[in-house]
């Protein structure tokens, strides 16, 4: 069992990835959670250079758009 703690909201965070298929938009997959935002978010940056489509999530579900095209 992890030893981080999922009931608090925003405490963890991931990557999500997203794949462009004709008109839509696919969640394609999602990364590990994350103990902080800024390193989901470095992560983010860090996939987005290479041309990936990602947003980050929090724990409660929460969805932040990080690319730009991504439907809200």
């Amino acid at each position: 069992m992890s030893s981080y703690n999922f009931g608090s909201a925003g405490s963890m965070w991931r990557v999500v990835f997203y794949e462009r298929r004709a008109n839509r938009v696919h969640v394609d997959r999602t990364g590990p959670w994350l103990p902080d935002r800024q390193l989901a978010r470095n992560w983010a940056l860090w996939f987005q250079e290479r041309g990936y489509h990602v947003a980050l999530q929090d724990s409660a579900g929460t969805l932040e758009r990080f690319s730009k095209g991504l439907p809200a």
